[in-house]
């Protein structure tokens, strides 16, 4: 499914999410509007950087996969944004 979904947009070199440019990635993992009004206020909150931003689209679009769901949604992207949180915390308690 992950190869299919690549070669359509073009990435057929991406072999994972995790190596997905950003444009792809946002093609592929489009949330659904309360996952979008959900990262969007998350990005504002804790202050994403484009960096940060494209990675939460990255763990959720896994998560989504791993879902066996077509489209990202708001719990996908809850997930992603707290693994986020979690390793922001670790980070500065190193």
């Amino acid at each position: 499914i992950q190869r299919e979904r690549l070669e359509r947009l073009g990435a057929a070199s991406a072999t994972t999410n995790a190596h997905c440019p950003p444009a792809i990635i946002e093609a592929i993992a489009r949330p659904d509007s309360a996952g979008l009004t959900l990262l969007k206020d998350a990005s504002e909150k804790l202050a994403f950087s484009a960096r940060a931003y494209h990675r939460v689209l990255k763990v959720a679009r896994t998560l989504a996969d791993l879902d066996a769901s077509e489209t990202v949604g708001r719990i996908h992207l809850a997930e992603a944004i707290s693994y986020r949180m979690s390793a922001e915390r670790m980070a500065q308690a190193a």
